[in-house]
């Protein structure tokens, strides 16, 4: 199994001790389980999560949506797995620093307004990801692609990548199933937590360990 690094941003905080109790008995057992041999490596890039699933040196691993789309591209099968527990999500958006004005506060709009326009959602789309604005990305995708992207639907036709890699058949369905499935499911999402500094400490003794 491998898993990225964490990397966080200190700050002022009050800690719950029952949280750091239990983190710290999860922690303890991952060093147990790394002692142990659980772990085959630690990746820190897209490239390397690829290279040790298409090489089959790991066989369960936390990839990002575009790397699965990746080693599926190489012919390489490759299954985001939907879990009971549902799903660990994320997020990530765009802010205006309250510095900006004139010219700079006007490129800055501009950019976002391209961002949300929907050439950049259907390019993300494509790979697995979703759009804070999907109906403006559906007009940068093909009817199947939305299809089996967004809805879940079954692949009328060959799923190519954004690059014209073939990455499933015709009949193929997205790991999951539709948008309303799969963020239906989610049960927590990544975030700062109070214990962040803490966490942060224990990680990286276990990646020392």
């Amino acid at each position: 199994m491998s898993r990225s690094g964490a990397r966080g941003v200190p700050c002022a905080t009050v800690v719950d001790a029952d949280d750091v109790e239990a983190s710290g008995r999860v922690a303890a057992r991952f060093t147990e389980a790394k002692k142990a041999g659980q772990f085959r490596a630690f990746w820190k890039t897209f490239d390397e999560s690829v290279n040790l699933m298409a090489s089959g040196e790991v066989v369960i691993q936390s990839m990002w949506s575009p790397a699965i789309t990746k080693v599926r591209s190489m012919g390489i099968p490759c299954v985001y797995q939907p879990l009971k527990e549902g799903y660990r999500s994320w997020g990530g958006g765009l802010g205006l620093s309250a510095n900006l004005s004139g010219i700079e506060l006007d490129a800055a709009y501009e950019y976002v307004n391209w961002y949300l326009s929907g050439w950049v959602g259907g390019l993300l789309m494509s790979q697995g990801y979703y759009s804070a604005a999907p109906e403006t990305s559906k007009a940068h995708m093909s009817d199947d692609e939305w299809g089996y992207w967004f809805e879940g639907k079954p692949a009328k036709g060959d799923v190519l990548n954004p690059f014209g890699q073939k990455m499933e058949s015709a009949g193929a369905v997205r790991d999951g199933g539709s948008f309303y499935e799969r963020m239906g499911a989610v049960e927590c999402w990544n975030s700062v937590m109070d214990e962040n500094r803490y966490m942060v400490r224990k990680w990286n003794e276990f990646i020392a360990a």
